[in-house]
């Protein structure tokens, strides 16, 4: 069994595959096992990983069918881990490897979760730092459980808490919610994240919005608690103008009310769509989940058992 297993789903990142694997193998122990994730790369991302393996038997992977996203690909991974100590990163050395050993001294000190918190970020645009603010704050805002801002995917813990992750089963995976959820003793690290060595970041607008979504409705019941608030304070208001509008009638006055009326009819329609929506996505939720797929589907694997 190797000492450290890191985890890195990969998505077209032919060109960070090798740099990538130098950098690790600077920072952690001899005895450690390297498991890129293939998530459906079409470039030759899969061919690269190969021909590394060939070099070096601890270099390890496992190539999706297809795209099925990067969390199923950390779960994947976690399916797969054989070290003592795990550590989930991403491919394109935003997640500086030089903080390996800084995680593995907390772990090995007992901290169970070992966090990370990028507090800033090389070559980040304005608008992708105003979203992701806005993000955690949506999260934490409907959310039951904390999540800390700017921590990501990139931590480390130790083989206890890799027993209990293995033993979620839902198939909408948000593993920021989950790890906040398991519990046990945590702490957090600061890191830089450096640009960008090559290709383009797979996390653009819509995929943290499908992240928010999921993660909002895995962990929380709280956006239909506030859509019964809206719906009861929209419904006495309702109330309030009917009654002034029977009042009105009686008293033989007209109510002009074409512009009233019509921003009353959208405001209602809106709140009524937004609400059926969003119960909508808790149903497709549920049927997902009904279904019991897969959550991946493996090709190939490289040095695995």
């Amino acid at each position: 069994m190797p000492q450290v297993s890191i985890l890195i789903p990969v998505l077209n990142e032919a060109e960070n595959i090798l740099p990538l694997f130098y950098e690790v193998k600077k920072y952690v122990p001899e005895d450690f096992e390297l498991l890129f994730i293939d998530d459906g790369s079409s470039d030759t991302t899969f061919t690269e990983i190969q021909q590394l393996a060939l070099r070096d038997d601890r270099v390890k992977c496992i190539s999706f069918s297809r795209n099925f996203g990067h969390q199923h690909a950390l779960m994947a991974g976690m399916d797969y881990a054989n070290g003592n100590y795990i550590i989930t990163m991403d491919g394109d050395l935003q997640h500086p490897p030089s903080c390996l050993p800084v995680i593995l001294e907390q772990l090995e000190k007992g901290y169970d979760i070992v966090l990370t918190k990028r507090m800033k970020t090389k070559d980040l645009g304005f608008f992708k730092k105003v979203f992701t603010r806005i993000f955690y704050r949506f999260i934490n805002f409907l959310s039951d459980i904390p999540i800390e801002e700017n921590v990501s995917d990139f931590r480390g813990f130790n083989r206890k808490v890799l027993i209990a992750i293995r033993k979620f089963e839902e198939r909408d995976l948000f593993l920021r919610g989950i790890f906040s959820w398991v519990g046990f003793k945590k702490v957090t690290i600061p890191f830089d994240a450096p640009s960008r060595l090559h290709g383009a970041s797979k996390y653009g607008f819509a995929a943290m919005m499908k992240l928010a979504l999921r993660g909002t409705t895995s962990f929380s019941f709280k956006p239909l608690r506030i859509s019964l608030l809206i719906g009861t304070i929209v419904s006495l208001i309702s109330f309030g103008l009917l009654t002034m509008t029977i009042i009105s009638y009686f008293q033989g006055k007209t109510v002009p009310g074409w512009a009233s009326l019509m921003t009353v009819v959208t405001f209602m329609g809106g709140i009524q769509l937004l609400v059926i929506g969003l119960m909508g996505e808790y149903i497709a939720s549920l049927f997902r989940e009904s279904k019991r797929r897969p959550l991946y589907i493996i090709d190939e694997m490289i040095n695995v058992d």
